[in-house]
């Protein structure tokens, strides 16, 4: 069987990392009903993301407790002293912490954490959900959050910075055994154009979502959520953005490119074990769903590589 061969950039372009969320839309020419203001609405519900500042690159991370941000391990290196930006308030990053596999040749293992030198009061923290498993989350929308670059994957990414939210179907984990080159910590969507199912990328959901779009220069560490029982739980952070081999070069967070999501299924013990902060389990364990860490155990954050 032929492999489709993925070339995956993790927003590193001319030598340079770009970071901070970000999306590009759905061209009014392809739907003259979507509009630019229609993927800013759709972000306010997703207060807990915000904007991680300082040395290094910045990008965006997700307030999970009071003083614990989640992000992407290349966004969490050197924010030491540097901030995080939050429902209108600055608060100072006082450790920061990293996978210990991650690497920052890409974005394998692209997941780390910040801690916070006050609590963060007024915003609800985002919670994580145990869907079972990596796969379990497959075939779902999710909801991209984030700050950052805009534009149209008809024209690509393109000023002006802003809070943006977009839609896309969870399509294929990294380890799939017919795509080579995705990170095996990450799941994938792929930008569908309405009406050009030659766009799609192989394996994936022909059918664009009502507010599709794609990670953009530069979308580092923002929330990706996924709906259930009417609660948007977190089930990803942004990492990377890619392109089929068969795409041209320039073609990135065009119609046809992929985002890359660090896959938090993965990393759920992980995470717990830095922070004290588990999700709330699957259906099944019911019993316990009132006793999840909705309210965070808070602990000294061990300062990562």
């Amino acid at each position: 069987m032929n492999l489709t061969r993925i070339s995956v950039l993790a927003f590193l372009i001319s030598g340079t990392w770009f970071s901070a969320d970000a999306s590009t839309i759905i061209a009014p020419a392809d739907n003259p009903a979507i509009t630019d203001q229609m993927y800013r609405d759709a972000a306010q519900p997703y207060t807990s993301v915000g904007e991680v500042k300082g040395s290094g690159l910045s990008g965006s991370g997700v307030l999970i407790g009071d003083r614990w941000v989640l992000t992407a391990g290349h966004v969490a290196m050197s924010k030491v002293g540097g901030t995080f930006v939050i429902g209108g308030n600055t608060f100072t990053v006082t450790s920061a912490t990293v996978h210990p596999s991650y690497s920052a040749s890409g974005p394998l293992f692209d997941i780390g954490l910040l801690y916070l030198s006050s609590a963060v009061a007024g915003v609800d923290p985002a919670v994580m959900y145990d869907f079972g498993g990596p796969s379990s989350i497959l075939g779902r929308e999710a909801t991209w959050a984030g700050y950052g670059l805009g534009g149209t994957g008809a024209s690509g990414y393109a000023v002006p910075f802003a809070f943006r939210a977009f839609t896309n179907v969870i399509d294929v984990l990294g380890d799939h055994p017919d795509y080579e080159g995705l990170p095996s910590s990450s799941f994938v969507s792929d930008f569908d154009r309405p009406g050009d199912p030659s766009k799609n990328a192989p394996g994936s959901d022909p059918n664009p979502t009502a507010l599709e779009g794609n990670v953009a220069p530069g979308d580092s560490g923002g929330g990706i959520f996924v709906k259930e029982g009417g609660v948007n739980y977190l089930v990803g952070v942004s990492s990377y953005t890619g392109r089929l081999d068969t795409m041209p070069t320039g073609s990135l967070s065009r119609y046809g490119a992929l985002s890359g999501g660090t896959n938090l299924e993965l990393f759920h013990s992980w995470i717990f074990q830095q922070t004290g902060i588990a999700p709330v389990p699957e259906p099944g364990t019911a019993g316990l769903v009132a006793l999840t860490a909705l309210v965070p155990l808070l602990r000294r954050c061990r300062v990562g590589a």
